[in-house]
């Protein structure tokens, strides 16, 4: 791999981290068509980006039980603590949105109905559906804080471009 992945510039912006960390996972990941390695290096490229996040990872939709007409989702590639293993479509913040197909930004988890406490120490939460080619749901991407408030609109629109760019291309 000739592609070299450096430290968002001290004082950059969010907007401007995401812009970098949209280039560097594009660069990393090109001609790589494995989802599971997709996913990875998402997450480690995240984590390197926003040192903060408490934790940070997919949740994939389970084909096998899809075929069954359960819509569940299971752990995937992650940085973190130990997560939930399986979260049902409409369960928690994870859950709605991989039922309604729409980006969650929570800045206080407790505040949500249904929350799933997979950590205490999580506060604020942000989950992104992630969607294949034909616009169906095969993910979520979710990443938690200890802190509240911690997502925003930036981090809405930038992690929703990487997963457009890299699972929807």
């Amino acid at each position: 791999m000739d592609v070299i992945v450096q430290a968002p510039a001290l004082g950059a912006s969010k907007v401007e981290i995401y812009q970098q960390l949209k280039r560097d996972v594009l660069a990393v990941l090109e001609g790589e068509p494995d989802r599971v390695a997709q996913m990875a290096t998402i997450v480690c490229l995240c984590v390197q980006a926003f040192p903060g996040w408490f934790w940070t990872g997919f949740y994939i939709v389970d084909t096998v039980k899809a075929a069954a007409g359960i819509k569940e989702l299971v752990v995937g590639p992650y940085n973190g603590t130990l997560g939930c293993l399986r979260i049902a479509f409409g369960r928690g913040v994870c859950g709605a949105a991989a039922e309604t197909r729409t980006t969650q930004v929570v800045p206080d988890v407790h505040a949500f109905p249904g929350h799933i406490a997979c950590d205490s120490r999580s506060n604020s939460e942000i989950v992104v559906p992630v969607l294949d080619a034909k616009g169906d749901v095969i993910a979520v991407f979710d990443v938690d804080s200890e802190q509240f408030g911690t997502f925003d609109e930036a981090d809405r629109q930038g992690l929703e471009a990487i997963m457009q760019a890299v699972f929807a291309a």
